[in-house]
């Protein structure tokens, strides 16, 4: 018999996303060379979230002072979709 108080653990471990993934050497060079292009010179973690679909980047910025943002780079095309504020 499962005991009352571990339900709700084992259902939230159930309820954990997939976790995402660091890019390889080949894939962080093309996301690189995206956000160059796109005008971007710094950036913080990029993730490949599970299923591959999309590739986000924290903390993105056009300069080094400048606001950062959170970008979504597609990676059939290599291009930037997205761009919102980043969470603070």
């Amino acid at each position: 018999m499962v005991r009352p108080i571990l339900i709700p653990a084992l259902l939230a471990i159930g309820a954990l996303p997939v976790l995402a993934r660091a890019p390889g050497p080949e894939e962080l060079g093309r996301i690189e060379a995206a956000l160059r292009g796109a005008g971007y010179a710094v950036w913080g973690r990029i993730d490949i979230p599970a299923g591959g679909d999309r590739v986000v980047v924290e903390a993105a910025r056009r300069t080094l002072e400048g606001p950062a943002r959170s970008v979504v780079v597609e990676p059939s095309t290599m291009r930037v979709t997205e761009e919102m504020p980043a969470r603070q």
